[in-house]
C-alpha cells in the first residue's frame, strides 16, 4: 500500500464515491448524555485500573494514518477489541456520517488510555450519509455491533450520547480547525463483558436511511520467543 493511501478515506454517498484527505483524527470518549451513567462507567473502569479522564467528554487527537478501510487489521497482543461509533467526516463546509470502530488495546488501557487507542487502527465503513439526509433524526439512529460471527455485542440508541454535531463543534482545537478531519463521537455499552474477537461487525441505521455496515477481521501479530 502506498503511503498516500493511508491518508485517504473513501465513502460512497448517494451512489457516488467521495474521497477525503483528513488532516486529523479525533476520538471522543465519555460522550454519554446521562452524566450519572458516565460517572458510573468511570467508576467501573477505575476498578480495572483505568485512570479518571482529565475532561468529560474527553477529546483525543491522533494521526489520520490510523484510519483503516481494509477488510482486516493487524494488532499487537491478544486483548484488543472494537467499539461501534458514529463517525462524522468534516470536509470544509460539508459534513458526512458513517460508522467506525474505535479498536482499543485493553491491557494498555489500564496504563494509559490515549496510548491504548493510538496503537490500534480505526476501521471506518465504505459508505455514509450526508448530514442533511439525517436531518432531525439523530436520536432515532441505532448503533449495533456483533462479534464472533453473529453474537450481538452492542445494541444502543444514539440518543444515549451527546449530539454528534455538538461534540464535533466542541472539539478544543488550539488554532484554526483543519479543513478536513474525522471524528469518532462515542459508543454505546457492550452486552456482557468487554472482550476480544477474531472479527467485528458494526451497523448504523435509522428510519428512512440505508444501513451503513462495517466488517473487519482482527489479525494478531505473531509474538517472539522470550
Amino acid at each position: 500500500m502506498r503511503p498516500d493511501k493511508l491518508l485517504a478515506v473513501q465513502l460512497e454517498i448517494d451512489g457516488f464515491e467521495r474521497a477525503f484527505a483528513p488532516e486529523a483524527l479525533v476520538v471522543i470518549g465519555y460522550a454519554g448524555r446521562d452524566r450519572a451513567a458516565v460517572e458510573h462507567h468511570i467508576d467501573e473502569l477505575a476498578a480495572l485500573g483505568v485512570a479518571r479522564p482529565p475532561s468529560i467528554p474527553l477529546f483525543m487527537a491522533f494521526s489520520p494514518g490510523l484510519i483503516a478501510q481494509e477488510p482486516s487489521i493487524a494488532v499487537t497482543g491478544a486483548n484488543t477489541s472494537g467499539e461501534a461509533e458514529i463517525v462524522v467526516v468534516v470536509d470544509g463546509d460539508e459534513a458526512f456520517v458513517t460508522v467506525g470502530s474505535d479498536h482499543t488495546d485493553r491491557d494498555l488501557e489500564a496504563v494509559h488510555m490515549i496510548a491504548s487507542k493510538a496503537v490500534c487502527p480505526k476501521p471506518v465503513a465504505a459508505s455514509g450519509w450526508t448530514v442533511d439526509a439525517v436531518g432531525d433524526r439523530w436520536e432515532d439512529l441505532a448503533l449495533r455491533s456483533r462479534i464472533d460471527g453473529d453474537v450481538l455485542y452492542q445494541d444502543g440508541s444514539a440518543a444515549t450520547n451527546l449530539h454528534p454535531l455538538e461534540l464535533v463543534a466542541a472539539i478544543p482545537w488550539s488554532g484554526r480547525p483543519p479543513g478536513c478531519f474525522v471524528a469518532f463521537t462515542g459508543t454505546v455499552p457492550v452486552i456482557g463483558d468487554i472482550r476480544p474477537s477474531a472479527g467485528f461487525r458494526a451497523e448504523l441505521g435509522g428510519p428512512g436511511l440505508p444501513p451503513i455496515e462495517l466488517s473487519y477481521r482482527v489479525e494478531t501479530v505473531p509474538e517472539l520467543a522470550v
